[in-house]
């Protein structure tokens, strides 16, 4: 499939998607192309972990509110933002549900729903040039996306609903202090940290990286006791792979591991 709204290169273990203009996408056009890259990618043994950055595009999605006022004015039913918090409950589960590490990093200004395609990653990544602005409240309309799941997890519930309610620009220094962004990194060393962090995360083997980041997710519904059921069972599971084995080899004998087709393959 040709991609309009992202750009993708597949290299090393790590699939990189840039976002490309112009303008901000339409929704519909957005979700369909994201939903055939991330079935793709899924399926594919050579990526590793999902990348995704601001080419020539920034995190910049939103609502057609023209055309949710002229179809509330013609009392037109909910059909026009029904079709809306389909494609965003799509997008948001995909990227949650991957089996892979989804990173999202930028250098330029999060608006609007991009916020809450940016705050759906697994990790978040950013330079102190970056800026962040929650979506417009004043239509009258909630962000969705799982904004009001996410967002009060990192920030807090008062400072979440600071952030909406003001609709204040944060600079990237600021997002990082308040845990919306995850690490800030030097705009000097921008791609050379990038390409670091990438290298680390598709080194690691898989089912470590999939159980850690299920683990993770579901920690703040859990108790203890659960936790650690879950750990034992997911060591076992860890235990029973190839790549772990490759792991523990490279371990041993001071090198890294080698988490190449032939291993993948034998894993099946």
């Amino acid at each position: 499939m040709q991609y309009n709204n992202f750009e993708l290169e597949v290299a090393e273990g790590c699939a990189r998607i840039s976002l490309i203009g112009p303008g901000a996408p339409a929704m519909g056009d957005l979700c369909d192309e994201f939903v055939d890259l991330m079935l793709r990618l899924n399926e594919d043994r050579a990526a590793r972990m999902l990348l995704f950055i601001d080419g020539d595009h920034a995190f910049d999605f939103h609502h057609n509110l023209d055309q949710l006022a002229t179809a509330y004015e013609k009392n037109e039913g909910i059909g026009e933002l029904a079709a809306d918090e389909e494609i965003s409950r799509r997008i948001v589960t995909l990227i949650q549900e991957s089996t892979k590490p989804v990173i999202a990093a930028t250098r330029g200004d999060i608006r609007n729903l991009g916020l809450c395609f940016y705050m759906a990653a697994d990790v978040r990544l950013a330079t102190q040039q970056a800026t962040f602005t929650a979506p417009e409240l004043s239509g009258g309309l909630i962000p969705g996306w799982g904004l009001t799941h996410t967002l009060p997890r990192v920030i807090g519930p008062g400072r979440a609903l600071e952030f909406l309610w003001s609709r204040r620009t944060l600079t990237g220094q600021e997002a990082w202090q308040i845990g919306i962004v995850d690490r800030l990194i030097d705009d000097a060393v921008w791609e050379e940290e990038l390409d670091r962090f990438a290298a680390r995360v598709r080194g690691l083997p898989q089912p470590a990286v999939h159980l850690s980041k299920l683990g993770v997710q579901q920690a703040a519904n859990l108790d203890m006791t659960t936790m650690l059921s879950y750990e034992w069972e997911s060591q076992q599971q860890c235990w029973t792979s190839l790549e772990t084995g490759e792991g523990l080899r490279a371990w041993q004998e001071g090198r890294q591991p080698r988490h190449d087709a032939t291993l993948i393959d034998e894993e099946d």
